[in-house]
């Protein structure tokens, strides 16, 4: 067995967490055996133990022989292993940003979607041979060809669509039975085969995600924590239950199990609405306990002291923070994230495709959930895990242009799911969801807001005070509720 992960495990079994740096302390002085000593030694276990604890229980003459000088090359070293090996943004638009607002900013945007996703359905058995729109409504055969939606018209026995390509258009009658689940502006492959003046398809063929793919796990057990839609200012804000996941996530609450989880978080993703903000919908100012937008971010920051300051917090913002509202949204910009100086937080964009170790993870506050609900039969924004599945079979989180959610031209599509993540999270309606597709674990993370009656009014059915935890070395989700 690896002697660091020995270390780790010896520690563990022993109800502590050890950090990195300690790790190496301990190996350089003697290893596993070293571990013995230094656990009779201590006059009480903590929780955390760092470099500091050890130095203090190693045997005297050693702990002269390390000099302030070699021990913070020691903290140097491990903090960049951390950096590289642990975490790493993959794709964000924070500082990637290139939209003007231009007409020709959004025609880059819709051409950078449209070619991204042929590709990935041309790699579909059905699709290797499709032919430009334009070839299609020539030929008498039956044909694929490949196109965006421009518009889609319902019938009572099918939908009638409109697709375009780079040059041409053309509209393509679908049956009921075929798909009935056909977006705005999502890219799509068809088969079928002209007659008269329509297409009539056969099958509708999607980017989609493969069947099987290799999980990225670690070799450790380690936890991520997904929580989101704390809506801090928010007179409905959940601030019991909030002190509840604080002691619980501190060790100081829960059964056994639980206690032994929360010691092994290593990382929190908050998926947005981290305040309630100001003036986001009619009537909010009676809804706010603290009325003041940078106020509430400072609130905010006291909240989040709360957790143990070895544990990085990722902030990602939503709909209701001081960012601009259209998707994708830049992290916080220096005057807010000022405010938070003090603790240890990464702020992120929204989406962020980020690793953690091996696993992928994208992280989404949700806004486009419900265009879903509003545009496809049968699906409602309280059942989000459904809707997570039809965004990954069209590789695209918010496909629709002109619905509630809005879009900002960038010359770059970066809703389009490029990757397909190990973990994909959601927010934004305040549910607690959790599902397995094709290998991909979704999540909706809880809300820590009660239900106020603008939700009421917007069917809102939220299920809060919950915290989803996922072990990074089996990818098993959990539940914790702090009702």
């Amino acid at each position: 067995m690896d002697v660091r992960k020995e270390i780790i495990d010896f520690f563990q079994k022993n109800g502590m967490l050890i950090q990195p740096d300690a790790v190496e302390l301990i190996i350089e002085r003697g290893g596993v055996r070293e571990c013995y000593g230094i656990l009779e030694r201590m006059e009480e276990k903590p929780l955390i133990v760092s470099a500091d604890i050890i130095r203090r229980y190693l045997t005297e003459d050693f702990a002269e022989k390390t000099t302030a000088a070699s021990r913070k090359e020691v903290f140097v070293v491990q903090e960049e292993k951390v950096r590289r090996g642990d975490f790493k943004i993959l794709r964000d638009v924070t500082g990637n940003s290139t939209c003007e607002g231009k007409i020709e900013d959004f025609v880059q945007l819709f051409r950078n979607r449209f070619e991204k996703l042929s590709a990935f359905l041309r790699k579909r058995q059905e699709m290797r041979n499709a032919v430009p729109i334009k070839k299609a409504l020539r030929s008498s055969e039956e044909i694929a060809t490949i196109g965006i939606v421009r518009e889609v018209v319902s019938s009572s026995n099918g939908v009638v669509v409109e697709i375009e390509d780079e040059e041409e258009s053309m509209k393509v009658f679908v049956p009921k039975n075929v798909d009935s689940m056909i977006v705005q502006d999502e890219v799509i492959g068809v088969v079928g085969k002209k007659k008269g003046d329509l297409f009539i398809v056969k099958s509708v063929v999607r980017p989609e995600i493969p069947v099987e793919r290799r999980k990225n796990v670690s070799d450790i057990e380690e936890y991520v924590l997904f929580l989101s839609d704390l809506h801090v200012g928010s007179k409905s804000f959940l601030d019991k239950e909030w002190e509840r996941f604080i002691e619980w996530i501190n060790g100081r609450k829960g059964n056994e199990r639980q206690r032994e989880v929360s010691k092994k978080v290593k990382y929190v993703v908050v998926c947005g609405d981290d305040v309630e903000g100001v003036g986001i919908y009619p009537g909010q100012e009676e809804d706010l306990i603290i009325e003041d937008l940078y106020e509430q971010y400072e609130e905010l920051a006291k909240k989040l002291e709360g957790i143990p300051p070895e544990i990085k917090i990722l902030l990602q913002p939503g709909n209701h923070d001081a960012v601009r509202p259209a998707l994708p949204q830049p992290a916080f910009e220096k005057e807010i994230r000022d405010l938070f100086s003090h603790l240890n937080i990464t702020f992120v964009g929204n989406p962020c495709y980020f690793k953690i170790g091996e696993t992928v993870v994208l992280a989404y506050h949700g806004q486009s959930i419900q265009d879903f609900a509003t545009y496809i039969p049968n699906m409602n924004q309280n059942q989000p895990t459904k809707i997570m599945r039809e965004m990954l079979k069209r590789r695209h989180m918010a496909p629709i242009y002109g619905s509630i959610s809005s879009l900002a031209p960038e010359k770059e599509d970066f809703m389009v799911i490029d990757v397909v993540p190990d973990i994909f999270v959601t927010g934004h309606v305040h549910v607690t969801a959790v599902e397995q597709y094709r290998d991909v674990i979704l999540l909706n993370a809880s809300a820590w807001q009660s239900q106020t009656e603008y939700q009421r009014m917007m069917n809102f059915m939220p299920d809060p005070a919950k915290a989803i935890v996922v072990n990074l070395r089996t990818l098993m989700p959990s539940i914790i509720s702090f009702t």
